[in-house]
């Protein structure tokens, strides 16, 4: 989308997530970074993927235009608006995990994903 990115990921050395874990955290990627795509404006986005605390925790944060996070997160307003982040939010919510947006007009946009992984640092090999 030639926007810079930057990627971190850490704590992976001891194996892969859980299938189910892997598949949402990367669907909740690729939803957070079309929308910057398509609505944030932004010059450059961060992804962080690391595992700590006994949780993999994927942020993505963006520089652009930002938004109402209230406002805009209910997709009820029949404009369709809002149904990517509530998708995000049951994908989290399918592996016990939690989602949290940070936003603000003219702040830019922060996702925070945060799933429960195996306490023996184990998923699929």
């Amino acid at each position: 989308f030639d926007i810079p990115l930057e990627f971190h990921a850490a704590g992976f050395d001891k194996g892969r997530l859980e299938p189910e874990a892997e598949t949402n955290l990367y669907r909740i990627a690729q939803e957070a970074l079309n929308n910057v795509y398509k609505h944030a404006q932004a010059s450059h986005v961060g992804v962080i993927l690391e595992r700590r605390d006994g949780a993999a925790v994927l942020i993505v944060e963006d520089d652009g235009v930002g938004f109402a996070a209230a406002d805009d997160e209910s997709g009820r307003d029949g404009s369709g608006r809002g149904l990517g982040l509530v998708g995000m939010r049951e994908r989290a919510t399918l592996v016990g995990g939690t989602l949290e947006i940070e936003s603000a007009p003219g702040a830019g946009t922060t996702v925070y994903a945060r799933v429960p992984v195996s306490p023996h640092g184990e998923g699929a090999s």
